[in-house]
């Protein structure tokens, strides 16, 4: 069914079957339209007072779009950073995650395993690999595998199976650098991971990263190898922002050696290489196994308490939330940024509008 799917869709234009075949022009447009008046009413509440925050700087939470509007549109698609940045709180950061292509070539793709958000099936069948990554054997096609000449035909497709595939098939890849220059003046946040895999294939993140740093400005640079942040440390300008990222607590930072468990019991540490944190919404709001909230833990004053800035990832308006915000997402944006009683110092949201309204709400 999804390979099916896929084949309506070209890099260039509209998609057939569709009783004529829609230009992408229209069919975004139309869903500009679905919103456009909840923006003009976010727009025009404004941000609060910067006193009235309990972020570790008491400035607004940021709202980190991640892939950009990659809710509906594939994530890292032009579409989706170009509906991001028309619809979210002015100062959204635009998050893309980098992976490298065999001739050593930045692109934004949410996995180095192309299997489930490109049309590489279609484009290459018979170039389907496995390699063991963090200790876990994958199945799929790699972007390590392939050139930027050969990624230009494959087009970029929606990861998440029940949500629109109405935009499948209609962006290609997009570099680093012309990520970039899509986003301006949006801040940039650059989500590094799996720098061992690369290096295994003589492949070197670290140089690419300062390669563009240049040309690039990078106002965030976040990865789940603290090897890979310690190594950058030192070497980015004073303005970019060093974040490690939390995985789940039970999986290994290979690049250390050790949970992230333990790393979270550890912060001050964190603190001496990176300046912020990201973690899933899990480590900051427990859930029962029957989908109810458990008592708020106390690792957002920990990390504020060692000068560490916290983020909090995992959220999109169509994921199962705890039953306490009666499926409500702004609800539960809300217990992370003021009704719980702190702060964190941004989400990082595939719906990233709706964080933008969550932020905005605190007018009043």
């Amino acid at each position: 069914m999804r390979s099916n799917r896929r084949r309506l869709g070209g890099r260039g234009g509209g998609w057939g079957g569709q009783g004529g075949g829609v230009s992408v022009a229209a069919s975004f447009a139309a869903l500009l339209g679905c919103v456009v008046a909840l923006v003009v009413g976010a727009a025009g509440q404004g941000p609060r007072p910067p006193s009235d925050y309990k972020t570790l700087s008491g400035a607004a939470p940021l709202v980190v779009a991640k892939g950009g509007f990659s809710g509906v549109f594939p994530d890292s698609s032009q579409g989706a950073y170009s509906f991001a940045m028309i619809t979210s709180a002015p100062d959204t950061a635009m998050w893309c995650d980098v992976q490298l292509t065999k001739d050593g070539v930045g692109v934004c793709l949410r996995d180095i395993n192309m299997k489930n958000c490109t049309s590489v099936d279609q484009a290459y069948p018979e170039r389907k690999r496995t390699y063991v990554i963090d200790g876990v054997r994958k199945t799929g096609w790699f972007v390590s595998d392939f050139t930027i000449a050969e990624l230009q035909s494959v087009s970029l497709t929606q990861a998440i199976w029940p949500r629109t595939r109405r935009f499948d098939g209609i962006y290609p890849i997009i570099s680093v650098t012309d990520f970039r220059s899509l986003v301006m003046p949006s801040p940039v946040w650059l989500n590094v991971q799996h720098d061992i895999f690369y290096k295994q294939h003589g492949l070197d993140m670290r140089n690419y990263i300062l390669s563009i740093k240049k040309g690039v400005s990078m106002d965030y640079i976040s990865s789940p190898e603290l090897g890979f942040l310690k190594n950058m440390s030192g070497r980015v300008g004073r303005k970019t922002k060093l974040v490690f990222r939390f995985l789940e607590k039970a999986l290994l930072d290979h690049s250390i050696n050790q949970t992230y468990g333990s790393l979270s019991s550890n912060l001050p540490f964190i603190k001496s290489i990176a300046s912020g944190i990201i973690v899933p919404k899990s480590y900051i709001w427990p859930v029962t196994k029957d989908n109810y909230l458990l008592p708020s833990t106390s690792i957002v004053t920990e990390a504020h308490n060692a000068g560490l800035e916290i983020y909090a990832s995992d959220f999109a308006n169509d994921r199962i939330i705890p039953y306490n915000y009666s499926y409500d997402p702004l609800a539960e944006y809300l217990n992370f940024i003021s009704d719980g009683g702190f702060s964190v110092d941004g989400v990082l949201s595939e719906h990233p509008i709706t964080a933008s309204e969550a932020i905005d709400f605190q007018v009043y």
